[in-house]
């Protein structure tokens, strides 16, 4: 991707929003910084153009300094001058003593995907630039990360089930877009933070001026990142093609796969695969750590996987030549319930999409749930003839649940009324097979 520089217009952005087929809602994460104002500025003039076209900047207040919401304030303020409507949203509860940062960002994250979804908005856009990929190639460089880490950020990244996260702004340095705040005439908010050299990120923008010195300069390092990003595609590519050859999909979320060719694949390969079987069945975005993906797939390797063996939420058991994943009792029982109300759907543990159809009472609870121990009692008490699914398997299944009263099991076709609630498994990643 080319560099854009300080001459970036309204034109160039549209563009690039065109080559990310963006709608024409989106949401803009607004923090009143200078990357942020930018990144407004030229949403702003972008919903101009159309009369069709929505935009809503989202400014989260995590409530860690004093200051926040008097700048949440100044938020709304600017964005009401840019035409656009405001929404704060606030990080609630307890913070964490360490790992602020991470934690944080994972909160905002969170918040911001609810308000979308809440809002009817399927593109998020955030102001990462040029500069930022090279700070967090840095990082990531420090860490050892491999192929994965080293591709630093992408343009587009999937945030729940229906919410892309865009960075349009990748190939724009941060110099060029203080340029566009400054012809806008806008004062930007100045976080203190980031001069705190106690933060890791703040270390590695110091850094660069020395590297530059080296020829390192942040296009450079952004570069490389594409490089690595093209490596990755690669890699998952090949993942997808050995999982789609190898890899069968249940209905009630689990998940076997034909353990030889698992370890017939290039050992990355193979990882990456088992990978993939884990967030899927797990429910999760992000992989295990690779130490103990590793300790698994080496147990598979070694014929030492005779005994299940439980990583990311999921039970892993080799029987017969497939290894079988399905998702841990303990982690389906935690799971958080799901309030449904007639005609609404939602998404249940991370695995399932679920549905309550319009013969539901409105003005009943409904909740689902896992089938749990006592869900698999009613339905041996009714005699009902279980399914040909592993019985550890069981009790992770979603239920429908009213109060105590188990309503619905579909997958163990129990039904108690009239109700019409359905579950569907929603395997994430490489399992969106071609």
């Amino acid at each position: 991707m080319p560099r854009i520089d300080a001459s970036l217009t309204a034109a160039d952005f549209a563009s690039r929003l065109k080559a990310l087929h963006v709608g024409p809602r989106i949401a803009v994460a607004f923090s009143g910084g200078s990357d942020s104002l930018a990144l407004l500025v030229l949403a702003a003039q972008w919903a101009m153009k159309s009369k069709t076209r929505f935009v809503i900047a989202y400014t989260v207040d995590h409530g860690l300094r004093q200051e926040a919401a008097a700048e949440a304030r100044q938020c709304a303020k600017i964005a009401k001058s840019l035409g656009v409507t405001h929404r704060t949203v606030r990080w609630k509860g307890d913070k964490p003593l360490s790992g602020i940062q991470a934690a944080a960002r994972d909160a905002r994250y969170a918040l911001l995907t609810e308000a979308c979804a809440r809002d009817n908005i399927q593109c998020l856009l955030t102001a990462h630039h040029l500069d930022d990929q090279a700070e967090t190639f840095i990082l990531r460089l420090a860490r050892g990360s491999g192929v994965d880490g080293l591709a630093a950020m992408s343009d587009t990244r999937q945030l729940g089930r229906n919410v892309r996260l865009l960075r349009p702004l990748l190939n724009v340095s941060r110099e060029s877009l203080r340029a566009i705040v400054a012809r806008a005439g806008l004062t930007p908010i100045e976080d203190p933070s980031n001069d705190n050299l106690r933060f890791d990120r703040v270390k590695a923008r110091r850094l660069m001026a020395d590297l530059a010195a080296l020829g390192l300069t942040a296009e450079r390092l952004a570069a490389t990142t594409s490089n690595m990003a093209r490596a990755r595609h690669a890699l998952e590519d090949a993942t997808q093609r050995l999982l789609f050859a190898s890899s069968a999909l249940h209905e009630a979320g689990t998940i076997d796969t034909d353990a030889e060719a698992l370890l017939d694949a290039p050992d990355d390969i193979g990882l990456r695969a088992l990978a993939e079987i884990l967030k899927s069945v797990g429910g999760t975005d992000y992989a295990p750590r690779l130490e103990a993906l590793t300790a698994v797939y080496d147990a598979l390797y070694t014929g030492a996987l005779a005994k299940a063996r439980t990583l990311n939420g999921c039970r892993l058991v080799l029987t017969r030549g497939r290894l079988i994943a399905m998702r841990e009792t303990s982690a389906a029982l935690s799971a958080q319930p799901v309030t449904l109300s007639p005609n609404a759907t939602a998404l249940w543990d991370g695995r399932f999409t679920v549905a309550l159809g319009p013969g539901a009472k409105s003005k009943t609870a409904y909740e689902v749930r896992a089938l749990g121990p006592e869900g698999l009692k009613t339905i041996r008490e009714c005699k009902l003839t279980e399914p040909q699914i592993p019985k550890s398997a069981l009790p992770t299944l979603p239920a429908l649940w009213q109060g105590k009263r188990l309503v619905a099991a579909p997958h163990v076709a129990f039904q108690d009324g009239p109700v019409r609630f359905s579950a569907v498994f929603a395997p994430r990643g490489a399992f969106a097979f071609p």
